[in-house]
């Protein structure tokens, strides 16, 4: 254990000071990767040198995250009900707690890269329109067709203007309350990198991923079908249907339609089949042809010269199939999603403090295991309060 980590740093906010940086890390059954992640963290806050606080936002883990991440100087918060478990709601919660001006967003199986912060801050302190910035994101290893869609696509691997900040953003907390206020909206237990992006700019500001190396990500640990699975069974996959109904009405529908594309296509493909499928039934035979073909039968064939296309753009039929599939499955996921009960993503999310807070509580590292609200103390923060005082 680094001196760092024992000490704690000059970094840390003093009671009654409102710190510059705070780094929000969710995690869940992370005993493997967190240590590293938090010291890396911890490390760079050190050389950093401006107030700053750390939040590990535990979704109730169950092997020894929380543990370790006591012996850190960090500051622990765990969800009061399992339910309410989820990427966004996890995101949020930490988001709840941090009261620095500027967030930095970070996954517990990432590890921070040495100079990112102190360039991120520069960037959004030099242009007062820029809302949020990511680095470059390196993948460890590449495991699954998610991960090699990422890494062959460039999506988090390549300096430019975003529409979204995958990998870990650093935002303007200016930026995220006048995005609706809050970091990640609960319902979402996926998109929640995504949903934050698009609302941002459509709230009118900037994002940027700049040319400096930000994490190192270790990558999904199953193959694409057992990911695909176990989206499902958690019901993750369902919040592209979520995400959806949430921007119905909203200036970033436009967005979110363009990022589930691929998927709405589909849908659109098959409308059109079925149109034309009822073309034929109630039209007299040959009066709707082409070439000799019907509807239907154009339709099939249009299918099968498309597939075609499809097969020279992927360069090869197996990853065009696996193109298919994914298309179909997020089709369906989406029209699950749309009929999922939702919650206002401002309603505060129940929470413990566990670890950290003894400048606000008292009793360094003690647990605090009572529901904040029965508890009667204002444990459960709401979103944007600290830049409303």
């Amino acid at each position: 254990m680094s001196a760092a980590v024992k000490s704690g740093g000059t970094w840390q906010t003093p009671a009654g000071v409102t710190p510059e940086l705070s780094v929000v890390v969710k995690a869940l059954n992370e005993e493997a990767k967190i240590a590293q992640c938090l010291q890396s963290v911890v490390d760079e806050l050190q050389k950093l040198a401006v107030p700053a606080e750390v939040i590990l936002s535990d979704s109730i883990s169950t092997d020894r995250t929380v543990e370790i991440a006591a012996s850190f100087p960090v500051k622990v918060v765990q969800f009061e009900q399992l339910a309410d478990r989820g990427c966004g709601a996890g995101v949020q919660l930490g988001y709840q707690h941090a009261k620095g001006r500027f967030v930095f967003f970070l996954d517990g199986d990432m590890v921070l890269q040495a100079g990112f912060l102190a360039a991120g801050l520069a960037a959004l302190k030099a242009e007062a329109g820029l809302g949020g910035v990511a680095g470059l994101m390196v993948d460890a290893e590449v495991r699954n067709a998610f991960d090699a869609h990422r890494v062959n696509a460039a999506v988090s691997s390549v300096a430019r203007e975003e529409s979204v900040l995958n990998g870990g953003g650093l935002y303007r907390r200016e930026a995220i309350e006048q995005a609706g206020a809050y970091a990640a909206n609960r319902n979402l237990k996926g998109w929640e990198e995504a949903d934050l992006g698009m609302r941002v700019r459509a709230a009118g500001w900037r994002l940027r991923r700049l040319a400096v190396p930000a994490v190192i990500h270790d990558g999904h640990q199953r193959s694409t079908w057992a990911l695909l699975a176990g989206m499902w069974r958690s019901g993750r996959a369902f919040s592209s249907g979520v995400l959806i109904r949430q921007a119905l009405g909203q200036p970033w529908l436009g967005a979110v339609l363009h990022h589930l594309a691929h998927p709405l296509a589909t849908l659109c493909w098959y409308l059109l089949g079925g149109l034309c499928a009822t073309f034929a039934l109630l039209s007299a035979p040959g009066a709707w042809t082409m070439m000799g073909l019907g509807p239907v039968e154009l339709w099939v064939m249009a299918s099968a010269l498309g597939f075609a296309g499809l097969c020279l753009l992927k360069r090869g039929l197996r990853p065009a199939l696996l193109s298919l599939v994914l298309w179909h499955y997020w089709l369906l996921a989406i029209l699950r999603g749309l009929f999922e009960p939702l919650r206002s993503p401002l309603e505060p999310i129940a929470s413990r403090r566990l670890y950290g807070f003894d400048q606000e509580l008292g009793a360094m590292g003690s647990a605090q295991s009572a529901n904040p609200v029965q508890a009667g103390r204002a444990d459960v923060a709401q979103p944007g309060a600290a830049l409303r005082r």
